[in-house]
């Protein structure tokens, strides 16, 4: 079955097969690839499709690594929004919230868990599959921590936001050569797949900032790439907010009505209008995300409490016997 790719991602495959040596025309005949000469985005190749894909230019690089080369390469100048978005941006925190879209922009198994706790901030690339071969695939993990620093570097010259990485790989070549590329420490066979940056730096403003540029950029990505052509409703920028930044839980209404840019008189009107009840809605996402982090993380049991805006575990196990009729510990352990 023939599968098809864009022109700009054809672009950045060319462009980082130059770059190492690779015949990029015999690694698309080989794998059924063509290009797509239609005015629509080409749908996503499958996971599968594309880990074969990067295995095979990677092995077939003869001048350095592919999977950097790509790196260094990326952009989304076939996506202007979002293009405009990242280089307008008012902070690195706003790369946070790009990492966010990350499954509906670029790759729908593709994703970041994000965790900030002030001093701290901690990226988690994910690979998702059934496929134990694709799950967390060593190379798609590598290309998308690369691409977070290549991206980093480029709205933050001369500073290393990242101060280490760990993988849950072994090293696929020297670990000098990781660190030299990535500026940092790199550490292999870990727990799990993890940037480590410094939080204090997240909120420095960036030299490119253009804030109303920056936020009609995120409106157009808002309605056109994320939503269907139209605005989102209000309740779901409000619930989207909430989930990218979880400090909100715990900074309470003023807090969130200064990050939407309302007053708060403001903000408690357009809730009465759409009939949200804030405090309804702040228990409901706290019990959604806190099944999630059960779930799917590692974290411990006062790390999502804190996270969830609780100033104590016991509070947390509390609510969550309300809404689970369990505590915490025990519904990890049944799931």
């Amino acid at each position: 079955m023939t599968r098809t790719i864009d022109l700009h991602f054809l672009s950045l495959l060319s462009a980082a097969s130059v770059r190492t040596g690779v015949d990029l025309r015999h690694v698309m005949s080989s794998l059924q690839l063509s290009l797509n000469t239609q005015a629509e985005r080409s749908p996503p190749l499958p996971l599968g499709v594309l880990a074969s894909l990067v295995e095979q230019l990677e092995v077939r690089a003869t001048r350095g690594r592919f999977v950097f080369a790509l790196a260094d390469v990326f952009n989304f100048d076939g996506l202007p929004a979002v293009s405009a978005y990242l280089s307008s941006a008012n902070s690195l925190r706003q790369l946070h919230q790009f990492l966010q879209w990350v499954p509906t922009i670029v790759h729908p198994d593709l994703r970041f868990q994000i965790d900030d706790n002030g001093a701290m901030a901690w990226l988690h690339p994910v690979v998702d599959s059934s496929d134990q071969r694709l799950h967390d695939h060593p190379l798609l993990i590598e290309l998308m921590s690369a691409v977070v620093v290549h991206i980093g570097r480029v709205l933050s010259p001369g500073l290393e936001p990242v101060r280490q990485i760990d993988f849950r790989h072994d090293s696929l070549i020297k670990q000098k050569d990781y660190e030299d590329y990535f500026g940092c420490p790199v550490r292999f066979n870990c727990a799990d797949n993890t940037l480590y940056g410094e939080g204090r730096l997240l909120d420095d403003r960036l030299p490119g900032s253009l804030p109303e540029a920056n936020a009609f950029a995120e409106q157009t990505i808002q309605t056109h790439l994320l939503g269907d052509g139209v605005a989102p409703p209000f309740q779901l920028q409000v619930e989207t907010l909430l989930r990218r930044r979880l400090s909100l839980f715990s900074d309470g209404l003023p807090a969130l009505s200064a990050a939407m840019q309302l007053k708060p008189r403001t903000l408690q009107r357009r809730f009465r209008e759409h009939g949200i009840c804030y405090h309804q809605m702040i228990a409901r996402l706290r019990h959604e995300l806190a099944c999630e982090m059960l779930r799917k993380t590692t974290l411990d049991i006062d790390s999502i409490a804190l996270k969830l805006g609780y100033s104590e575990r016991r509070s947390f196990s509390h609510a969550f016997r309300g809404w689970q009729g369990q505590s915490p510990s025990m519904y990890r352990r049944s799931i």
